[in-house]
């Protein structure tokens, strides 16, 4: 038996069926296209309010060029009262591994609104700072912009410099408070008068500097922010950070203060005493969240507000204003708005472009009919057992692939070369490809099994065939589409100054290196989408199954392994704080659970509209290839 590959009814004729069809998606193209670039709009122009705190503080991309010849690329929100007749308090901040200078948002909008002038910084081999740096400098960024900021503007007062960061950018706060002790004791100038750490445990003994007698105390303001779920710190004898309140090192940081001898601390409690005679103070806050969420959250940013309050008073020329009266989740939301608009833009535009140029009009194609329905228990039970492969063979890979083979058993990724030189990027990419050839491998053959030699009529509905020049065309549409997507993101960053992005994903400004490494990763996730695309138009449409059926098993089956990666491993955390497996790993899957679904959407229309896998497919796999480059960390380049 063939089978028939259509979809116009022979009773009304084609020419008349085709006219119709281009008006009708012309019409509904130009609007969908209108309501996602109104979308863009209104994200840049509401989220750049939130952001200023209604025109209230200044905010300025900054590229500071240290002694060194290093870039840091990052932020200063000043508030409009910062003047030299009124200092405002300096906070800097450190965002942590593998994120960029935006996921402090919550505290430079918060702190800023509130009177602090703030500065985010992307660190050294992250974001858009400088990647060739010598070991010692790895993490300096923080000191190099305060001894910059000290040097260079005449609103910040001095004496009420406070640091603080997330992560790898705790680590980072710790690195400057002991460097700026170390010059201190050395004769130089100890610039910093507060620090806070957030999801990074705090120095719990006195510091010991070589060529310097006895211990140095660390009499400044400290205090902590840690997830009672954290994945990486705080962590008791057993391993577990639930019980971090009642561990020895929480009451060796709070008896620092000469006053204290705790054996338990008292969440949220601000403890007041002296050190070496200085009045300091300290905190430790334990929220009810995971690691990721600490820069992502209301209760810790409600903590870092009166940590700062707490050490440095309200700022002068400002009013106390509540820590729980926040707004930065009001421009996350308008970021989000963006990068739906953004989403909604890629198929009306390429629509627009196949329906409105003579090069793109051969790529618009009739979707071919869906295979025979599942009509015996045979294909039924293929079809299912195949489907279950390919809910499974991801999340079994993840480990095998990512973390050990790719990432040989590291504690996070580390693993580069000069062409492939982002460490995160690897191990997903060698995963999406092999998840790629194993799901191929896994349909091919269930095909063969269940549908026999004589029916070679399938992979003609699966969309595959095509031209080298309607692939070729493809390629070339997904390249205008996506570069027209970036277009409208680095208007709306030049003229608002924000981006497209919620939490962990995030669609950023990039430069030059970064396209490298683009065109690097890129073949990686071609791949992936190419066979995804070819499992949900060629597998999943079944004959006689409704289009939202289609989509919704198909974008369960996408992540439903990924997802019950994450169950195991949060349920373990928090039910007895044991960790099942590897935790960069398993956070590092947070976004795909999003962005499949997504991509599985959208390249779908793209197949109802030319009949084939391609278009659609390079285009998500350029988009979310340029995405993933450009918010990770590097850790070498071609381009040095």
């Amino acid at each position: 038996m063939r089978i028939k590959c259509y979809t116009e009814s022979t009773s009304v004729p084609a020419v008349i069926i085709k006219r119709e069809r281009k008006k009708k998606v012309k019409k509904s193209t130009k609007i969908v296209l209108a309501v996602a670039l109104c979308l863009c709009l209104i994200s840049g122009i509401f989220a750049s309010l939130f952001m200023t705190g209604f025109n209230t503080v200044k905010v300025q991309d900054i590229e500071v060029v240290v002694d060194k010849g290093y870039v840091i690329n990052g932020q200063v929100y000043i508030p409009k009262k910062a003047s030299e007749d009124n200092k405002l308090p300096l906070i800097v901040l450190s965002h942590g591994s593998y994120n960029n200078f935006d996921h402090q948002d919550q505290n430079m909008i918060e702190l800023a609104r509130r009177g602090f002038v703030v500065i985010s910084s992307d660190a050294y081999r992250h974001g858009d700072s400088s990647v060739a740096v010598e070991p010692q400098d790895y993490f300096m960024n923080m000191k190099h912009l305060i001894d910059y900021a000290c040097a260079s503007w005449t609103f910040i007062d001095e004496d009420k410099i406070g640091v603080s960061g997330h992560s790898m950018g705790a680590m980072i706060t710790n690195v400057t408070v002991e460097e700026y002790f170390k010059e201190g004791a050395a004769g130089g100038v100890n610039r910093i008068a507060a620090a806070l750490d957030q999801g990074y445990d705090p120095p719990y003994a006195d510091y010991e500097f070589e060529g310097v007698e006895g211990t140095i105390p660390v009499d400044i303001d400290f205090g902590v922010v840690a997830a009672k779920y954290d994945e990486w710190f705080f962590k008791d004898e057993n391993g577990n950070p639930a019980t971090y309140l009642q561990n020895p090192n929480a009451a060796a940081f709070i008896n620092q203060l000469d006053e204290e001898n705790v054996s338990t601390v008292e969440n949220h409690k601000i403890y007041t005493g002296t050190i070496n005679g200085k009045e300091c103070i300290r905190v430790i806050n334990q929220n009810n969240e995971i690691h990721p969420l600490n820069h992502f959250s209301h209760a810790s940013c409600r903590d870092i507000i009166n940590f700062f309050y707490a050490a440095f008073g309200v700022p002068a020329g400002y009013e106390q204003i509540d820590a729980d009266n926040q707004i930065w989740q009001w421009k996350e939301i308008f970021n989000l708005v963006g990068l739906v608009g953004i989403f909604l833009f890629l198929f009306p535009f390429a629509s627009m472009m196949i329906h409105g140029t003579k090069f793109f009009a051969e790529l618009a194609k009739p979707e071919p009919a869906p295979a025979p329905k599942l009509s015996d228990g045979k294909r039924k039970a293929a079809y299912w057992i195949t489907y279950a492969l390919n809910c499974i063979i991801p999340a079994l890979l993840v480990v095998p692939v990512a973390y050990k083979l790719v990432g040989q058993s590291s504690f996070v990724p580390s693993t580069v070369s000069t062409w492939f030189g982002e460490p995160n990027t690897n191990e997903l990419a060698a995963w999406t490809l092999v998840v790629a050839i194993c799901l191929l491998v896994v349909f091919v053959v269930s095909y063969i099994i269940t549908r026999g030699k004589g029916e070679h009529g399938a992979p003609e509905c699966w969309g595959v065939k095509a031209s080298a020049r309607v692939i070729w065309k493809s390629f070339l549409l997904a390249l205008l589409t996506v570069f027209t997507a970036y277009v409208i993101l680095f208007f709306v960053d030049l003229v608002f100054n924000t981006d497209f992005r919620i939490w962990v994903i995030d669609m950023r400004v990039f430069t030059v290196n970064k396209l490298v490494f683009a065109v690097a990763y890129v073949p990686a996730w071609i791949a992936f989408y190419l066979v995804n695309s070819m499992l949900v138009n060629g597998g999943n449409r079944i004959e006689g199954r409704p289009e939202w059926l289609t989509m919704l098993i198909s974008c369960i089956g996408n992540i439903i392994g990924i997802v019950a990666l994450i169950v195991i491993q949060y349920s373990g955390i928090i039910a007895s704080g044991t960790f099942a497996f590897n935790s960069m790993r398993i956070v590092n899957l947070f976004p795909l659970v999003f962005l499949i679904p997504v991509g599985t959407l959208v390249s779908r229309r793209f197949f109802k509209e030319t009949g084939n896998i391609y278009s659609g497919s390079f285009t998500i796999a350029m988009l979310y290839t340029m995405m993933t480059v450009a918010n990770t960390m590097v850790l070498a380049s071609v381009l040095g």
